[in-house]
């Protein structure tokens, strides 16, 4: 089985409200970027590594992270689109340029450095055995869904409420279709299971872990140094 693994980096740091790249802040002498990427690169079951960044990046990243890092998994570097659903469909049409016919394709945010390799892999399991899987912890806090003028419409149930994170794995032709389909249609969604659920892809939820955080803030900044320090939430 054949799994390539798409690294979208392409933030620029606007909520983290530095003029730096939120995935080239360092985290103890490592940039966030790098520890997203050994993470990856740390999983049995990933075999190749596209890395997507801005155009202005890919040298960067390849003399840098590539050619210096120090990683035992093959990594290409290829340019990103306008937005997180493009940059994940330049990731694709690398693996078709490369030639590649991949098994399941899994999808990681750049800035989420302490992914567990061990995740990865069993959401590779069971996308290849289902056609995708998402990794997802369940909300804890009440939701409310309101109307348009702000008032409560709605408390949904909790049990069946999860948080979206990544990985996100999902079988190779499954994903391009996804993806193709929503180009047609014009259509923008949020994650890449939000294009596959349009295309009526089955998904798995793969319980995750909250320490497999999403660093885009201030905030998430100071919370992933504790983290590097042993000190949980």
């Amino acid at each position: 089985m054949l799994t390539v693994a798409i690294v979208v980096a392409g933030g620029r740091g606007r909520r983290m409200r530095t003029d730096q790249a939120k995935q080239y802040i360092e985290l103890e002498g490592k940039s966030i970027l790098q520890r997203s990427l050994e993470a990856v690169a740390a999983a049995d079951l990933v075999d190749q590594i596209i890395l997507v960044v801005p155009r202005g990046d890919v040298v960067f990243c390849r003399d840098t992270l590539v050619d210096r890092g120090n990683l035992d998994k093959m990594v290409r570097v290829a340019m990103g689109g306008k937005n997180r659903q493009e940059s994940v469909a330049k990731g694709l049409a690398a693996i078709e340029k490369l030639g590649l016919l991949p098994d399941v394709v899994v999808v990681h945010d750049g800035v989420r450095p302490f992914v567990d390799p061990k995740l990865i892999d069993k959401s590779v399991r069971i996308a290849a055995n289902f056609g995708g899987a998402l990794v997802a912890v369940p909300v804890t806090d009440t939701i409310k869904v309101i109307t348009d003028d702000g008032f409560i419409r709605q408390t949904p149930d909790r049990r069946w409420l999860f948080s979206a994170q990544t990985p996100q794995a999902f079988q190779y032709h499954t994903l391009v279709d996804a993806h193709r389909k929503a180009e047609a249609d014009g259509f923008v969604g949020t994650d890449d299971c939000q294009l596959v659920e349009r295309v009526g892809g089955q998904i798995v939820i793969v319980e995750g872990d909250e320490r497999n955080i999403k660093i885009t803030t201030p905030h998430d900044l100071l919370v992933a140094r504790a983290l590097l320090k042993g000190v949980r939430r």
